[in-house]
């Protein structure tokens, strides 16, 4: 058989034999990786599940199944071009290596025990080697590579980072469990102190700091302790001393004939300079979604034209990007800083409540029942916190819309009113709907 693949050369120094030295190495890896599977999925030793793949695993996994695809083609093209399948049995090879690689493709993401990845990334680790040892020698005697020898080297160059990823992670869950000695409470302490308060301007712009926080939330489920504790200014106590000082003024101008809504103008006086800010970043960004296509059409007019003025094409490039990273903050910043600003009007009113209900007197206790008193904390402040979103959601979807309607006037001219009949009934239509 090996006469017959290697066209009877049984040289080391042939490439020939280099590749079935490779595939045989390859072939012994396979086996114990598809026993210790079969081991592993029997007993049940030490299986570690993990809530998502990651990504760089699962790209070089189809990177390993395209190889084995190629590898397979390759096979049937031989199988169909040889007259004499037993005389140059080749085809042979490149299936074995397809099917190889389709298992590399698999060792990526069937890694269920330490043992496997253990297996697996000695796999790896030792397939770059080999391959980088026989293209090496390919380079420095003939000054050529194969297609395919290139992109097998590829792969298993994206293996090797896998495989080097897999003994990092392994490394520090081990010095992660071998920390028994270290004081828990001040290891739960530092980690509570890593949040918005410790974030820079930069970090804050771009909301870097909440980083760590989603890459650990990646790697396993949070709990409690990984949380980080809130900022100062968050805290209910202090969001119910603002709310009880602008409630207690209130109250004063009440008893000279000021009829107002005492719990919308506290929290309207509160928190009006935070609701100004988020209008300005809600603005900000409906400004920049309607000015985005302006740009893009300007970007396909000067693309049309035949002359060309780089300085030009450079600056509606310079527009575009500014005009997407204002909105990308803009929008960020808002969906932020509406939520935070929600959390503070509902703790405050949480707080509120619960102070009132501890001050009811016997008749307050039969007036209001255990059930509303939980129904003003469970749905009523809850919806008093969704009022900035929704506030804001909804002036800016009319100013978007109006906008929009602006350019397209602009840009089509008379020629939109047919278009904007159909969008006025539906949305007359959509009234009744809405109401119910």
């Amino acid at each position: 058989m090996l006469l017959s693949i290697c066209e009877g050369k049984l040289e080391l120094g042939s490439y020939c034999i280099q590749g079935l030295v490779i595939d045989l190495i390859n072939l012994l890896f396979l086996c114990v990786f598809g026993l210790t599977l079969i081991i592993v999925s029997v007993r049940k030793l030490h299986i570690t599940r993990n809530s998502r793949w990651d990504w760089l695993f699962i790209v070089v996994s189809v990177c390993c199944g395209l190889t084995s695809v190629a590898y397979l083609v390759a096979s049937f093209r031989d199988l169909i071009a040889r007259s004499d399948i037993s005389s140059d049995p080749s085809w042979l090879v490149y299936l074995f290596r397809a099917l190889v690689w389709i298992s590399l493709s698999l060792s990526l993401l069937l890694q269920r025990s330490k043992w496997i990845r253990v297996l697996n990334s000695v796999w790896w680790v030792s397939n770059f080697c080999l391959i980088s040892a026989v293209n090496v020698e390919k380079l420095l005697r003939t000054r050529s590579v194969e297609i395919i020898d290139v992109v097998q080297w590829t792969v298993s160059f994206l293996l090797l980072i896998c495989a080097f990823k897999n003994f990092k992670q392994m490394v520090s869950h081990y010095s992660e469990d071998d920390s028994l000695s270290e004081p828990l409470v001040a290891k739960n302490a530092e980690k509570s102190r890593i949040g918005l308060d410790q974030a820079g301007f930069l970090s804050k712009l771009t909301l870097s700091w909440i980083g760590p926080l989603l890459s650990l939330g990646y790697s396993k489920p949070l709990s409690l302790e990984d949380i980080p504790s809130l900022v100062s200014e968050d805290e209910a106590n202090l969001a119910y001393q603002k709310f009880k000082q602008a409630w207690d003024s209130l109250l004063q101008e009440k008893k000279q004939g000021n009829n107002k809504n005492l719990v919308l103008w506290a929290i309207l006086k509160v928190y009006m300079k935070e609701n100004i800010t988020i209008g300005i970043l809600t603005l900000l960004r409906s400004i920049s979604v309607v000015v985005s296509p302006l740009i893009l059409y300007a970007f396909v007019n000067y693309a049309n034209r035949d002359e060309e003025n780089l300085q030009e094409g450079l600056s509606i490039l310079g527009c575009l990007i500014v005009t997407k990273l204002v909105e990308s903050l803009s929008q960020r910043h808002w969906f932020f800083d509406a939520r935070r600003c929600g959390m503070r009007i509902r703790s405050a009113l949480m707080v509120a409540v619960y102070e009132k209900q501890l001050k009811l007197s016997n008749l307050g206790r039969r007036r209001h029942s255990t059930g509303e008193i939980v129904n003003y904390v469970a749905i009523d402040a809850y919806r008093m916190g969704e009022c900035s979103w929704w506030f804001h959601t909804t002036w800016s979807s009319g100013v978007q819309l109006f906008l929009a309607i602006a350019v397209l006037f602009k840009v089509v001219g008379s020629g939109a009113l047919p278009g904007l009949v159909p969008l006025l009934i539906c949305g007359l239509l959509n009234v009744p709907f809405a109401k119910l």
